[in-house]
């Protein structure tokens, strides 16, 4: 096998990894099937998609040897794992976090008119942004009128996103959920609204 770009751990090298992914939406759907299937094999993965088997298996040769997937297998039919991400990108004086729920989001932006109408008014930066509220939102610390806020947002467009992207947080970070206290959150809004 080819060396893998990823492999020497190399910070740039696994954000040009993930920038690919980012990109191509056909790559992101087939790293969150992964996640979603829990090893399935090449097989698995082209059950109900577009594409075809080999374009598949291609895709998923791309993956390994950029280390987003990982072979967790040696016999046949081979067995894949998705790889976790979690990165910390700063640009223009903002902070992004790169995990799989920003690729889960991407991928759902085919078939989720919420989230690609978000993507296509803020962009994926704005994506990343809105994930991050949402990781506060699922833990009860933050609310849709705060993200509108600061975000510049109707609360409409706000309490939309947070609640799609809510929903795959769930399913990518089960342990960012928590129990709703309603007294905590409304200190907290509290808090930031006196701010």
């Amino acid at each position: 096998m080819a060396e893998s770009a990823v492999s020497q751990s190399h910070p740039l090298d696994t954000m040009l990894a993930v920038s690919d992914v980012i990109r191509n939406n056909r790559l992101a759907r087939l790293y969150t099937r992964v996640l979603e299937l829990d090893s399935p094999t090449v097989e698995e993965l082209s059950e109900g998609v577009e594409s075809s088997t080999t374009t598949v298996y291609e895709d998923v040769k791309h993956l390994v040897e950029i280390d987003l997937l990982e072979r967790v297998t040696e016999t046949q039919p081979h067995r894949y794992r998705a790889g976790q991400i979690d990165m910390m990108i700063q640009a223009s004086g903002e902070t992004f976090q790169i995990t799989p729920t920003l690729l889960v989001a991407l991928a759902e932006r085919r078939s989720n008119e919420n989230i690609r109408l978000y993507i296509d008014r803020h962009g994926v930066s704005g994506l990343a942004t809105a994930i991050e509220y949402a990781r506060s939102y699922a833990q009860s610390k933050m609310n849709a009128r705060i993200m509108a806020r600061e975000q510049d947002l109707s609360v409409l467009e706000a309490e939309t996103i947070l609640q799609e992207l809510e929903e795959i947080l769930h399913k990518t970070e089960p342990d960012t959920a928590t129990s709703l206290d309603i007294q905590e959150l409304d200190a907290a809004v509290d808090d930031r609204v006196d701010e």
